[in-house]
C-alpha cells in the first residue's frame, strides 16, 4: 500500500497526540482498515506534514504525532483557475485534476452557459463538495498546502479586481498559442462551461485583459481543456520536465 496521507486542520507538534475527526477516523478504520500502530502522514494544508502513529479507540482514530516532514511539492507558478461551472462530474474532474497539476487558486464561475442549478442552498452544497474533492486530490497527490477555493461568483465579479497577472483565455476562434505569449509566474487561467463562452463574454474578457488563445487544432471538451491549458503552462514556465 502507498504511503497514506489525512488532511487534518491545526496545529500539530511532535510527541502530542491529535484526535482525528470522523471524516478522516471513518477513512482510516472502516474504507482503509488500518491497524494500530499504522505509520501515516497528517498535513494541515497550510504547509506541516508530519508522520504519525495510529491508534484506533472504538470509532475513532488518535495520531501520535512524531516527525515533522520537510516534503515541498508546491509549484513554482501561481496559477488562478477560473473554471466555468458545469454539470456532472465534469467540474469535479477539473478541480481534481487541476490541483494534481500544482493550481494554487480556483474561483467557480457562473457564465452565460451555465445549466447548473444553484438556488437556495444548493450553492453552498456544492461549494461544500468541491472542498471535498479538493482535500482528496492533495492527499493523493502529495502536496501539503490545500489550494484556495474562492466562493461561486458571475463572470463580471472577475473582472472588478485587476491583477499584473498573464490572463490568458481559451478561444477555439484564436490565431494565438501559448509560445506566443510572455513567460509569467503568476497567471490567471479563464475556462467556459459547456458550450464555451458567449462572443459578449469573450470580447468582455479581452477588454479586460484576457488574452485569447488556441490549444491546437481541436475542440476540447471544458474539463480537457483546464487540463491542457495548466499543463501547458507547467511545461512551458513551470514544474513539468
Amino acid at each position: 500500500m502507498k504511503s497514506v496521507r489525512i488532511y487534518q486542520p491545526g496545529q500539530f507538534e511532535a510527541g502530542k497526540s491529535f484526535h482525528l475527526d470522523k471524516t478522516s477516523s471513518n477513512h482510516l478504520i472502516k474504507v482503509l482498515r488500518l491497524k494500530n500502530n499504522y505509520i501515516f502522514n497528517l498535513f494541515n494544508g497550510e504547509g506541516d506534514e508530519y508522520s504519525a502513529k495510529l491508534e484506533i479507540s472504538g470509532k475513532s482514530a488518535i495520531a501520535h504525532i512524531d516527525t515533522r516532514l520537510t516534503s515541498d511539492n508546491e509549484s513554482s507558478l501561481k496559477i488562478h483557475l477560473l473554471q466555468g461551472i458545469s454539470k456532472g462530474d465534469r467540474m469535479d474532474f477539473a478541480i481534481q485534476k487541476s490541483i494534481e497539476l500544482g493550481v494554487t487558486t480556483i474561483t467557480p464561475v457562473i457564465t452565460e452557459r451555465t445549466v447548473v442549478n444553484l438556488k437556495d442552498n444548493r450553492a453552498e452544497k456544492k461549494q461544500q463538495h468541491w472542498r471535498s474533492v479538493a482535500i482528496s486530490a492533495c492527499e493523493q497527490s502529495g502536496r501539503n498546502k490545500l489550494p484556495t477555493l474562492n466562493p461561486i461568483c458571475n463572470l463580471s465579479d472577475v473582472f472588478i479586481k485587476q491583477t499584473k497577472d498573464l490572463k490568458i483565455l481559451l478561444d477555439p476562434l484564436s490565431t494565438n498559442s501559448f509560445q506566443s505569449l510572455s513567460p509569467s509566474k503568476n497567471i490567471q487561467i479563464l475556462i467556459g462551461p459547456e458550450g464555451g463562452l458567449s462572443d459578449s463574454e469573450i470580447t468582455v474578457a479581452n477588454e479586460n485583459g484576457f488574452e485569447g488563445i488556441k490549444l491546437g487544432p481541436r475542440i476540447l471538451r471544458t474539463e480537457t481543456a483546464a487540463l491542457a491549458a495548466i499543463t501547458s503552462a507547467q511545461l512551458l514556465w513551470g514544474d513539468l520536465t
